[in-house]
C-alpha cells in the first residue's frame, strides 16, 4: 500500500474539522476506524483459537496413533477394471474390494477395504485397522493437526475481516444514497433559481 493510498485512509477514518465532511463522512470515518480495530484485534483472537485447536488435536493424534496400525490385506478377488474412457482423469480411482489381513497376534481378520481398480486377487495393500481389526482411516498426524488449526485460524480472521468489510460496505451505500436524495432535494430547490422554470 503506498503512502498516498494511506493517507487517504486516515483522512476517510478521521475526517476532523474538515468543512467538506458531512455527517456521512463521519458515520463513514467512525465505521472504516472500528472495522480496522476489530480486524487488528482479531489476530490474537484466532491465533489463540488456532492454539487452542493444535492442543485439542495434538490429544487426538496421540490417541489415534497408539489405537491404529497398518497392516498387510491381500485381495480375495479381483477388481474390476475402471468403465469407460476415465483413467487418469478419473476423481475415484478406488473402490471397495474383500479382503484378508493378519493382525499382529496371528488372527485373520477380513472384510472389505478400499483397492485400485483392476488389482488382481492376492495383490498386497497396506491398510489401516483400529486394535479390534476393522479398517479405519489414517491416524491424524502433526502436521494435519498443525494444518487444521493455521487453517481454522485463518477462516476465523477472514471471516472476521470479511464481516467488517460488509458492514463497511453496507453503510457507505447508505450514506450515498442519502447523500444522493439530499443532493436532489437541494437540486429541486434550486433549480428554479438557475433554469427560471
Amino acid at each position: 500500500m503506498t503512502a498516498n493510498a494511506v493517507s487517504r485512509l486516515v483522512r476517510s477514518a478521521f475526517p476532523g474539522r474538515n468543512p467538506l465532511a458531512t455527517f456521512g463522512d463521519r458515520i463513514e470515518g467512525a465505521v472504516l476506524a472500528l472495522g480496522v480495530v476489530v480486524t487488528l484485534l482479531a489476530v490474537p483472537v484466532a491465533g489463540a483459537v488456532g492454539s487452542e485447536m493444535y492442543a485439542t488435536h495434538e490429544s487426538r493424534v496421540v490417541a489415534e496413533q497408539k489405537s491404529r496400525l497398518q497392516v498387510n490385506a491381500a485381495l480375495t478377488e479381483d477388481v474390476p477394471s475402471m468403465d469407460g474412457a476415465a483413467g487418469s482423469e478419473t476423481l475415484i480411482e478406488t473402490t471397495d474390494a474383500v479382503a484378508t489381513w493378519r493382525m499382529p497376534d496371528g488372527l485373520e481378520r477380513h472384510g472389505v477395504v478400499r483397492a485400485p481398480y483392476g488389482a488382481e486377487a492376492g495383490t498386497t495393500l497396506r491398510i489401516w485397522v483400529d486394535l479390534s481389526g476393522e479398517p479405519t482411516e489414517p491416524p491424524m498426524t502433526n502436521q494435519g493437526a498443525a494444518f487444521n488449526a493455521i487453517f481454522s485460524a485463518v477462516l476465523l480472521w477472514g471471516l472476521i475481516a470479511g464481516a467488517m468489510a460488509l458492514l463497511f460496505g453496507l453503510v457507505r451505500f447508505a450514506c450515498m444514497r442519502v447523500r444522493l436524495r439530499w443532493w436532489q432535494l437541494e437540486w429541486e430547490l434550486t433549480a428554479p433559481d438557475w433554469t427560471g422554470r
